[in-house]
């Protein structure tokens, strides 16, 4: 029988596309071998014996390499290199004849010509060019056969269809962003508009099919996975080469899935956040710059904030995602703030009447940006805009207090935080004193949660909002605002911090006296072998050499200590500066309430108004005197004020 052809046969009867040869074991009666690095070919006519045979079989080819020895024991080894266009003795081109295995049925004179074409990957052809007119063929009429060349790497063959770092091809892309294209609506979308991804794709959506596909299990999963890796640089820059902006757009005009649309707008906001810059028209200009600039593809994702269809939270999740991430970038707020104003409305209507986590928070983070970081307050004509923002804002915090959400820290830190920055602005205030009951009221709810005898939170960014708030509104109102509840509160938080500034300032007062030892030390150290190794210098030497080893020693602890800081974990830094300002906050509360108890008791005799600090237990009292004497160093600063 013929190897190679049997191999075929058992390709073709398989549905096998390519095959490889791992080893082998048996004999040949018959074979046409190329010597390595010549162009003659050998027929041998006596029986072989196979020592090694391996390569590559595919639809187009093979590649395969072999050892054979005679009866003597010499070992020839064989080369097979790759033809195309001869036809097998059975005229079937899709055999290919090599050599023939020892079988009773072969004989000697059935010999055949090696018949196939390159690897599939190979970029060149090399074409034999055989005699078809006789069947054995001699050494002296062999034909003209090129060497075939190694193929490339499958590294460098990949690459080309790779994006980026991505393990997804750009076909891949190609297929989903086509797939999506008639999902949506094919008879409707111009061929000009996504000629780059029809490009891309040849023949892979019918243009006859104007059928709608339902979002089925299987293209959700690959919209999905185009959603995660969006996420890149590459995969980003490329779908702008795509034009997939104007998919996008079309899909969220023409879509009725509230799935689709939720994952196209997760898409958006995953490039949004895209940090290298594109080149596009000779600019350099970011991938959230390119969504800004677009023609309709803003006002569209604008307008789903009043329409209907879609009207459910995943996909308002994504879209005020969307809208965070154009704000907080510096490149494209100005033009986010030109059209801001629409998101107004919506805003204060999902924080009066929603109950999603998710949506709450996005919302949160928006607000708190518009407020913070954009300057809107610097717009007086606005006061009905903020008016509305204000009681949104409470009216929220109630409903998460009452539906005991309170876990739900990040949405009460923004919530709270854009409560903090009304009070930072004169021309709310009587805005706030109308809300101020209501606002007093949420801060002792609060505070009921996170205030206990063993452990107060005092890095808390919710609690210091909180009592930033309690200061605002003491200094405008006095102690009218406070009530037993929120004192005892005050105090617990103030003795907290009284007793965290002691454990720092012991920790540091231990760090320095290490340090002064270790100085000490080393000094000592250093001055030991001064002495010992003189070798004859003269005492201008040694002053030298003890004022050099001096400096290096100063330079060693900077040096120590600058490494210290620098592998300080952010987390850490960030948590010493919310106690810094804690300590700060609490220290200004308890000046104001001893300042304001002072006068009240100074005006107690003309007024029947029974002090606050009355219905404190004794050692409530003794605790508060603890705090205005010692955290809050009252002698200390009559003595820096008096200059004694």
């Amino acid at each position: 029988m013929d190897v190679l052809s049997t191999i075929r046969t058992l390709m073709n009867q398989n549905g096998l596309q390519s095959v490889f040869i791992m080893t082998c074991v048996g004999s040949i009666k018959a074979m046409r071998l190329r010597m390595a690095s010549t162009t003659d070919v050998i027929d041998l006519t006596t029986p072989h014996e196979i020592v090694s045979l391996v390569g590559t079989l595919d639809s187009e080819g093979q590649h395969i390499h072999g050892s054979f020895s005679d009866r003597t024991g010499q070992v020839i080894h064989l080369t097979m290199t790759s033809t195309e266009n001869v036809p097998t003795p059975n005229n079937d081109p899709g055999s290919f004849s090599s050599f023939r295995s020892t079988s009773d049925h072969d004989t000697p004179s059935q010999q055949h010509q090696f018949d196939s074409t390159p690897p599939i990957h190979s970029s060149h052809r090399q074409i034999s060019i055989h005699s078809q007119n006789t069947t054995t063929q001699s050494s002296s009429s062999s034909p003209t056969v090129v060497r075939n060349p190694s193929p490339p790497l499958i590294d460098n063959l990949s690459r080309a269809d790779m994006v980026g770092d991505e393990m997804y091809s750009k076909s891949w892309f190609c297929q989903v962003l086509l797939k999506l294209i008639q999902y949506v609506a094919p008879q409707q979308i111009h061929d000009e508009i996504f000629s780059t991804i029809r490009q891309q794709g040849d023949e892979y959506v019918s243009t006859n099919s104007h059928k709608k596909q339902e979002l089925d299990e299987t293209f959700e999963s690959e919209l999905c996975e185009l959603w995660d890796v969006s996420v890149s640089a590459d995969v980003a820059h490329l779908l702008i080469e795509f034009n997939a902006l104007d998919l996008f757009n079309v899909v969220l005009i023409e879509c009725k899935d509230k799935r689709c649309t939720e994952i196209v707008l997760g898409i958006l906001s995953n490039m949004a956040c895209c940090k290298r810059n594109i080149v596009q028209d000779n600019q350099t200009i970011s991938v959230a710059l390119c969504i800004i600039q677009h023609t309709n593809l803003l006002s569209t994702i604008l307008s789903i904030l009043t329409s209907d269809d879609y009207s459910d939270c995943p996909t308002l999740v994504q879209l005020f995602r969307l809208i965070y991430t154009l704000i907080v970038r510096q490149d494209t707020r100005s033009l986010m703030l030109e059209h801001i104003q629409l998101t107004y409305e919506p805003l204060c209507f999902i924080l009066q009447s929603c109950y999603n986590k998710e949506l709450l928070e996005q919302c949160s983070f928006l607000l708190r940006v518009l407020l913070d970081e954009c300057n809107l307050f610097d717009n007086n004509e606005q006061t009905e805009v903020f008016y509305l923002f204000l009681t949104s804002i409470t009216t929220a915090i109630s409903a998460l207090i009452e539906n005991e959400t309170i876990t739900t820290t990040n949405i009460l830190e923004n919530l709270f935080n854009c409560l903090q920055i009304y009070t930072t602005h004169e021309h709310f205030i009587d805005m706030l004193n109308e809300h101020c009951q209501t606002i007093m009221k949420l801060i002792e709810n609060i505070l009921n949660r996170l205030v206990h005898d063993d452990i107060v939170q005092i890095r808390s960014v919710l609690l210091l909002s909180c009592i930033s708030i309690c200061n605002f509104f003491l200094y405008k109102h006095g102690l009218n605002i406070i009530n037993k509840q929120l004192l005892e509160y005050f105090i617990i938080i103030g003795h907290t911090c009284y007793k965290d500034r002691q454990r720092r300032e012991h920790q540091k007062h231990m760090q320095r006296r290490q340090r002064s030892r270790t100085q000490s030390h080393s000094s000592n150290k250093r001055k030991d072998v001064d002495d010992f190794d003189t070798n004859g210098k003269t005492g201008d030497d040694d002053s030298l050499l003890k004022s050099q080893n001096s400096l290096t020693n100063v330079d060693w602890d900077d040096e120590t200590e600058f490494q210290s800081i620098t592998k300080v974990d952010f987390d850490r830094s960030t948590s010493e500066d919310l106690a810094t300002t804690s300590y700060t906050l609490v220290d200004e509360l308890f000046l104001e309430l001893f300042y304001r108890g002072i006068k009240q008791d100074s005006s107690k005799t003309t007024d029947n108004n029974t002090s606050v600090f009355t219905q404190l237990n004794q050692d409530q009292r003794e605790i508060f005197r603890k705090i205005i004497k010692h955290f809050c160093n009252i002698d200390k600063r009559l003595d820096d004020m008096l200059d004694l």
